[in-house]
């Protein structure tokens, strides 16, 4: 076991000295990042627009059965703690790794589009998650009507199809469906909006891959 730790580290690192040698890698990650930061940056400012705008407030019997229940932090520590295991067993693979982030890319503009199309309120039960990370790299403020579809679920769903290991894909998967529930007992979110999440991030993820073996 102690043989394989020590294996594994100068494996992926003489993957990615390889792969940054070669233009092509360089042009696509590049590419990426910067459609990554663009997609965040505009849901960022129309999440403002949402924010500001009148919704519809649905009649979700799922909500009105359950809760409202305090989980911020339990679930912010499953959603974090995912996101850097999932990042760090992505690390180990460049070319997914790429994958994932214009997965992740092509989810946050259809979060974006979604939002757009279909405003909404919430429930006056809710109890706001006021995630830290996201209001600080994000809108700067508290935002409440983000809510068509939920952008936690669909991140860790699209984290579960991205990672090869079947370990982490258990952990993952298990840590989707603790978030999705979460945001439902705590009423940040309606059941559809969580129940969507995945179709959305599974979508992302399909068209990646079929423009990859398109253009590949």
């Amino acid at each position: 076991m102690s043989s394989e730790a020590t294996a594994n580290p100068p494996a992926v690192d003489s993957t990615w000295r390889t792969l940054v040698r070669q233009p092509r890698f360089l042009c696509e990650g590049g590419l990426t990042v910067l459609l990554l930061v663009l997609s965040m940056r505009i849901c960022a400012e129309f999440m403002l627009y949402a924010q500001a705008r009148p919704g519809a407030e649905l009649a979700d019997p799922i909500l009105n059965a359950v809760g409202p229940i305090r989980l911020r932090w339990p679930i912010f520590a499953v959603l974090w703690s995912s996101v850097i295991a999932g990042g760090y067993c992505l690390a180990k693979d460049p070319p997914r790794l790429l994958m994932g982030l214009q997965a992740c890319a092509l989810l946050i503009a259809l979060r974006t589009i979604a939002l757009y199309l279909v405003p909404l309120d919430p429930l006056p039960s809710i109890i706001p998650l006021a995630d830290p990370v996201a209001i600080y790299f994000g809108t700067g403020t508290l935002v409440t009507k983000d809510l068509f579809f939920s952008g936690h679920t669909s991140v860790m769903f699209l984290l579960f199809l991205s990672t090869n290991s079947a370990r982490m894909k258990w952990f993952l998967l298990a840590g989707t469906v603790f978030v999705g529930v979460g945001v439902v007992l705590q009423h940040v979110h309606y059941s559809g909006d969580v129940y969507a999440a995945p179709f959305f991030a599974y979508g992302s993820w399909r068209l990646v891959l079929l423009a990859h073996r398109r253009f590949n």
